[in-house]
């Protein structure tokens, strides 16, 4: 397998790489981009040697550049980002790992190139599902999920295509969530929340972005929305309950009454691992789960007052179009206000609502439909936090 690997640097990214490590007989890393971590891409270009670099800094682009431009073909700018994943001669398949609406393009650009994409962020098929689907579709290309919950249908349901010619034996598909580091916490202890206190996951340890979307729950309504479009799945028959034991990453509930579920460790490297090389499970160094530990696993309904962000959520899935374009965009801006100690905690899913309640929802049908919606999402999130887009 020739890989490439976009988002190299951050936590999924670095995580791929150990895979990697653990089956060097069967993967060859050829390409890696990355944002602008000059300090960990530097070091992952003189193990790998890989053919090519794509940095979307331009100024961390130029630093690569200069110390490794000698053992790689290096790029620059975001554009280069987009080209690497469209060039077909470079990789067969993808690891897409890049944080939000950023990733779409290159995953698209990928996708038509007919690589077989293993996508970690949820934001493409939130913001932009229809034109990813169709793209993939188009191309015959293959999408694998990273993601632990929709890796984790996936592994029950199977290949998406077993019952092209009859209906869907599925009647229900049931998400997990770990309930964050407020599971307990009364609502409007909550809403007051600190940074530290919400980047204080109890059981994953993943980057700033999606802790603070499990802390608020919005993670979860980004994976309804994700496990919807990919499994073709009506949002009434997806529910979200909280498992605060991390061991069951999600179930399937099929027509006969029987359920199947995907336990392990709460560890990237599994799913990681199954979205590069199934249906192969090959032996690795990662740890496995000690039944004698466990003891017991717990599951109990969601509050919704506690998290709202999960229901808006569902409203968005259910509006439709861009709806969920909006939803995405909104949050990543307050997200990031969040992450820079601007706003309280319980303004992320304010902003999101404000957001929603003055977009009209239409169709996402070409690029230009999603990235104009995207901006304003943006804008009105920023409008109601008072904060500059910058």
């Amino acid at each position: 397998m020739r890989l490439a690997v976009f988002g190299s640097t951050g936590s999924i990214g670095g995580q791929t790489l150990e895979v990697v490590r653990a089956h060097p007989d069967r993967m060859t890393v050829t390409a890696l981009a990355a944002g602008r971590r000059v300090d960990l891409l530097v070091p992952q270009v003189i193990e790998l040697r890989p053919e090519s670099v794509a940095v979307a800094d331009r100024a961390a682009g130029a630093e690569v550049r200069s110390a490794v431009g000698h053992l790689a073909r290096v790029e620059i700018g975001p554009e280069a980002v987009e080209a690497l994943a469209a060039d077909s001669s470079c990789s067969d398949t993808q690891v897409h790992a890049i944080t939000g609406i950023a990733g779409l393009r290159p995953m698209l650009a990928g996708l038509a190139a007919g690589a077989r994409v293993a996508f970690a962020t949820k934001e493409p098929l939130v913001a932009a599902g229809e034109l990813v689907l169709r793209e993939c579709a188009r191309q015959g290309a293959g999408l694998a999920p990273i993601d632990s919950e929709i890796s984790a249908l996936w592994q029950c349901i199977g290949p998406k295509r077993a019952w092209v010619d009859s209906p869907s034996p599925v009647r229900r598909i049931i998400l997990t969530a770990s309930g964050g580091p407020f599971r307990a916490w009364p609502p409007d202890r909550i809403r007051s929340a600190t940074l530290e206190q919400a980047l204080d996951h109890p059981t994953w340890r993943m980057g700033a972005k999606i802790t603070i979307d499990s802390a608020s729950l919005m993670n979860k309504g980004l994976e309804v929305i994700e496990a919807s479009r990919f499994f073709g799945v009506p949002c009434d028959r997806i529910e979200v309950i909280v498992h605060p034991q991390s061991v069951v990453h999600s179930m399937v509930e099929f027509d006969d009454g029987s359920t199947l579920a995907q336990l392990g460790r709460p560890d990237m490297r599994l799913p990681i691992q199954y979205a590069l090389l199934a249906p192969d499970r090959p032996r690795n160094p990662f740890d496995r789960l000690d039944w004698r530990e466990i003891g017991r696993l717990e599951f109990e309904p969601v509050d919704m007052l506690k998290f709202p962000c999960l229901r808006l959520a569902y409203e968005a899935l259910r509006a439709g179009g861009t709806a969920t374009t909006v939803l995405n965009a909104a949050n990543e801006v307050a997200n990031a206000a969040f992450g820079a100690e601007r706003i309280a905690f319980g303004m992320i899913a304010e902003s999101v609502e404000h957001a929603l309640e003055r977009h009209s929802a239409r169709a996402a049908d070409s690029l230009d439909d999603v990235e104009a919606a995207d901006d304003e999402g943006r804008r009105l999130a920023a409008e109601f936090l008072g904060c500059d887009l910058g």
